[in-house]
């Protein structure tokens, strides 16, 4: 079992309203929201208004893993969550896919691997929320490459 016995810094990636930040205050976790990824202003506006916080917008294609700044490893948990762009996976969008290489909002999980390939320290828990459809038989092989890819960054899938 994974215990978390150190300050958590929170990287939202995708932050949204940041619902993950209102999570862990909710049950009253010890955490900073360290750094907010968002690039959809009243969406960004809504994140500070909520949390008490002046975070920028800030478009993930355009950032680098060092940008994230995960230092300190031992002396912080980082839990870098990312709740990419479900349109062209659910039931209710376009199903277009999540493929690497495409041009899909959904694909926009592949920045993710870059990001973590850019980081010189590696956060040491990621959370990752979609919708169910981002494991169907459509999405199923991409869904598996992006398990493996964490496999081969030392991370354990559940």
């Amino acid at each position: 079992m994974f215990k978390i016995n150190k300050h958590i810094r929170l990287v939202e990636l995708f932050a949204g309203i940041g619902s993950q930040s209102k999570a862990l205050h909710n049950i009253g976790a010890d955490y900073e929201a360290y750094k907010v990824v968002e690039f959809d202003q009243p969406a960004i506006d809504s994140y500070n208004a909520i949390h008490g916080t002046e975070f920028p917008t800030m478009d993930i294609t355009k950032i680098t893993g060092e940008d994230l700044e995960i230092v300190d490893t031992d002396e912080y948990c980082y839990i870098l969550t990312y709740s990419f762009p479900c349109q062209d996976l659910s039931d209710a969008g376009l199903k277009a896919g999540m493929s690497k290489g495409t041009d899909t909002r959904s694909g926009l999980l592949w920045e993710v691997e870059r990001l973590l390939n850019e980081c010189s320290e590696l956060p040491q828990v990621l959370m990752m929320e979609n919708v169910p459809q981002v494991h169907d038989k459509k999405n199923m092989a991409d869904f598996i490459k992006w398990q493996d890819f964490l496999e081969s960054k030392g991370y354990t899938n559940k």
